[in-house]
């Protein structure tokens, strides 16, 4: 049976937290404890000179992923899409004149506030949702309503150039 904190390397159980309590010991205890004489600095401890990232690549043996990876991660993993429109980008007004443009539009930038829905939106998305909900309020210069997920109250500035009846 294997308890929190212990593994297993060839065979041999190793409880990985007094491991790297030992890996992390400073350089001045090590010199302490051969009688205060000089000694070089061991390669596999924990050392301020490297990264946490290269210490903690050296303690396990082999290299962390990186999220940044290209072969572990596509650029489409960190799109966020609107949660009205399902698009990265809206298409620009260049977009429909030049079939090879690569959709710099705007992005989602509205975001819901509930903790458990979290959808993204664009302005102009939001704010054609909420302009089309017979109970949303206007206030100034923003248009109030409910989020279309889990109707919880949600708000965008009011687009430019609308009038408001």
């Amino acid at each position: 049976m294997m308890m929190e904190g212990v593994g297993g390397v060839g065979g041999v159980a190793v409880d990985w937290r007094t491991s790297f309590a030992e890996f992390v010991l400073e350089e001045e205890e090590d010199d302490r404890t051969f009688h205060n004489k000089p000694t070089t600095t061991n390669p596999k401890r924990w050392s301020e000179t490297r990264s946490v990232r290269e210490n903690l690549e050296l303690w396990f043996g082999s290299s962390l992923p990186s999220p940044l990876s290209p072969s572990t991660t596509e650029k489409s993993d960190y799109l966020v899409e609107c949660g009205i429109c399902y698009a990265h980008r809206l298409p620009t007004e260049e977009d429909d004149n030049d079939p090879d443009s690569k959709g710099e539009g705007p992005l989602p930038e509205v975001k819901c506030s509930n903790s458990s829905c979290n959808r993204h939106y664009h302005e102009s998305c939001l704010f054609e949702w909420l302009h089309s909900l017979p109970t949303a309020r206007v206030s100034f210069d923003r248009i109030f309503g409910a989020c279309p997920y889990c109707c919880e109250p949600v708000s965008v500035k009011i687009a430019n150039g609308v009038n408001n009846h």
